[in-house]
């Protein structure tokens, strides 16, 4: 099954976002849900030339530079568009997942002290949630390909230092074993 990336409304990122929930069993809390699909639509929803400007992304967080001049909202959604539906991208650079989990929570987390209400809500569910919408982005991914997206070491390391149920049970699909000596979580 081959899934078109650059669906042209938000209904259609609903209904995949919806089906990759579904096939994960993992069900994100409906503002986190919103918000993805308003990401998935803004940022890939007619654009062409997406997994460039992703890649060019990943080059810009890496390099140093002036933290304070990033919109912290906006380093937490392409670290999670990038490590959810781009996972090929830092694979092929040797950046581990893992570390894109920890800049995007952070990054969602210091927005939400940033702002009030609503939007502080919000930014603190995406902090919180981030590797179960990650874990579903990897899901539309693997709809798309038809298979794991992930190797075994980033697999290991998404479910070892992030609690991810998409490394797991990648890792699962791979081997039968499981590591020794590690604190297993249940999934």
């Amino acid at each position: 099954m081959n899934i078109d990336l650059h669906l042209p409304e938000a209904a259609g990122w609903r209904g995949l976002l919806t089906q990759a929930q579904q096939n994960a069993r993992a069900f994100l809390p409906e503002a986190v849900e919103e918000y993805a699909v308003c990401l998935l639509y803004r940022m890939l929803g007619s654009a062409g030339e997406n997994r460039e400007l992703s890649a060019r992304f990943a080059r810009q967080l890496l390099s140093a530079g002036n933290s304070n001049a990033r919109d912290l909202a906006a380093v937490g959604d392409q670290c999670l568009l990038f490590a959810g539906l781009f996972p090929d991208h830092a694979i092929r650079q040797r950046i581990p997942l893992s570390y894109f989990v920890q800049v995007g929570q952070h990054a969602y987390r210091e927005h939400a002290t940033k702002v009030r209400g609503d939007e502080r809500a919000l930014y603190q569910a995406l902090g919180e949630h981030f590797v179960a919408t990650l874990d579903v982005l990897l899901g539309i991914r693997e709809l798309n390909e038809g298979g794991p997206c992930l190797d075994g070491l980033n697999a290991f390391q998404l479910w070892s230092e992030a609690g991810s149920s998409h490394g797991w049970h990648t890792l699962r699909q791979m081997t039968t074993s499981l590591p020794a000596g590690m604190n297993l979580v249940k999934h």
